[in-house]
């Protein structure tokens, strides 16, 4: 589960995250540690409920379903 802060941080428009399908877990993981300097959160995208943020509908690396949110 999201921390209440990184849900607002989505909310508010943070721009600091990954979604992706399992597949592309790996590199995504890899992606966003060199990108961001940091370990990100993982959670199961269909679990998480948000006020007023759209969860993306596409992994980044090939437009399937997500699975993963990296933030």
């Amino acid at each position: 589960m999201l921390s209440a802060e990184k849900k607002q941080y989505l909310e508010e428009g943070g721009q600091n995250f990954i979604v992706c399908d399992e597949e592309h877990m790996e590199i995504a993981l890899d992606e966003f540690v060199d990108e961001f300097e940091e370990a990100p959160d993982v959670v199961l995208l269909e679990q998480e409920v948000f006020d007023s943020w759209n969860k993306p509908v596409s992994c980044r690396y090939c437009g399937q379903k997500p699975k993963y949110l990296l933030v």
